[in-house]
């Protein structure tokens, strides 16, 4: 495992370190009586939070005075569905904890340490500069998408001034507490609290975990990219060092170069499996789960234009259920994006050995050329959510495809009734 520190890792870890998220995976941090304090906050924290998800679904197991409409409802069961799918990312992540770490290596700059490699590393350090900046804009973009949550309460009821004893007031997501409506009201910033705490700490997972995976995932495809560029410069490499006649003798020195960069290529290549090992079941309940709860969302959006609720409530309900979507939909395209990059920088390792200047290499180097291409083909490597579909940027436009074919047939549902 490799020593990491914020200037060669091609991963925010800076960011990481400061919420106290890579600690829960380094085994020599602080301890208590044998327990990883960080991890073991981590996992007291937790535990708090399921039970109060658990206390405020408690409701809908009694008769209560009050009835909940359909847009609670189903944001409720859209709460309830992102906060288990967090939830299962957070279990995977804490089971295969030290092979997170192992993983971690690949986003060195010094991962490909072969000498030609190397030299073009300058194509890492632009790689490193873009993924701070994403990891920065993806961090600033998901707090800016929780506030109007947070804050959407508050302007709901103060525009509600006919406040009767049927009516519970506003929450981020109205739970089915298990009391009277008198008692909730009475109680009410308590709840709030409550509920603040739950999407802080939803926040949190959602920012830790997708910035892991995803810097995991561009620092592979960075490293495929350098691979590529060196395979294509093998004929001018070896060129450059001396001129003779390469029909007739193999370089011992020459053999070296080519057997480094592809022990080079077997380490990625081991590393790209075990991400797709520790992911594979992550992604894909993301992918099902994300495609549902986009579904659900898009159905709680076309109700609220329809509904009867004053324009003021009208409008902030939309912004809030509007924002929910898009962040939805970047999150899925962000990971089929992804995988659908991981593929094609692989296989332009391929091409970058074909690139090569192969014709002036002797028949010895052509022949090992060949079966590196013909290994590379053979074993491909890729994220698929069945036997047939990968997970790229084709499953993400099906996603939004069929999401748009079930509105549009609940539309015209509602527009006969």
């Amino acid at each position: 495992m490799a020593v990491f520190n914020d200037h060669n890792a091609a991963i925010n870890l800076k960011i990481l370190k400061q919420c106290g998220f890579y600690q829960i995976f380094y085994p020599n941090g602080e301890n208590i009586f044998g327990w990883n304090i960080y991890r073991l906050s981590f996992i007291a924290l937790t535990v708090i939070t399921q039970c109060l998800i658990g206390f405020g679904n408690c409701g809908f197991l009694f008769d209560l005075e009050d009835t909940i409409d359909n847009i609670d409802l189903f944001l409720i069961i859209f709460s309830n569905a992102f906060n288990y799918l967090t939830l299962w990312k957070v279990i995977i992540l804490m089971f295969y904890r030290n092979k997170i770490l192992d993983l971690m290596d690949v986003t060195s700059l010094k991962f490909l340490n072969s000498e030609h490699c190397q030299r073009n590393i300058k194509i890492l350090y632009k790689h490193r500069n873009r993924a701070l900046q994403r990891s920065k804009l993806y961090f600033n973009f998901c707090i800016l998408v929780y506030i109007p949550w947070i804050i959407y309460p508050i302007i709901i009821n103060s525009f509600v001034a006919n406040k009767n004893d049927n009516r519970r007031l506003e929450n981020i997501i109205n739970r089915r507490y298990p009391m009277a409506v008198n008692t909730y009201n009475q109680y009410y910033v308590l709840f709030y609290i409550i509920e603040t705490i739950i999407a802080i700490k939803s926040l949190y997972l959602v920012l830790m975990i997708d910035i892991l995976l995803l810097s995991i995932g561009w620092a592979i495809i960075v490293q495929y990219e350098v691979l590529a560029v060196t395979f294509k410069n093998i004929g001018n490499i070896i060129n450059l060092r001396k001129d003779h006649d390469y029909n007739n003798v193999v370089d011992e020195d020459d053999c070296k170069i080519f057997k480094s960069i592809i022990f080079d290529q077997q380490q990625l290549d081991l590393k790209v499996k075990l991400y797709f090992f520790i992911v594979k079941p992550i992604v894909l309940m993301h992918v099902a789960i994300s495609s549902g709860l986009i579904i659900m969302l898009s159905n709680a959006f076309i109700m609220v234009v329809l509904s009867t609720e004053s324009f003021a409530i009208t409008i902030v309900n939309l912004f809030k259920i509007g924002v929910g979507i898009f962040y939805l939909c970047l999150q899925l395209f962000l990971y089929c994006y992804l995988f659908d990059n991981i593929n094609l920088k692989r296989e332009s390792v391929n091409f970058g050995i074909y690139s090569c200047n192969w014709t002036k290499l002797n028949l010895i180097f052509k022949k090992r050329l060949l079966l590196t291409m013909q290994i590379n083909d053979a074993n491909r490597i890729s994220m698929k959510a069945s036997t047939k579909k990968i997970v790229n940027l084709q499953l993400f436009a099906n996603v939004l495809t069929m999401s748009y074919n079930i509105i549009s047939v609940m539309v015209k549902t509602i527009g006969k009734q």
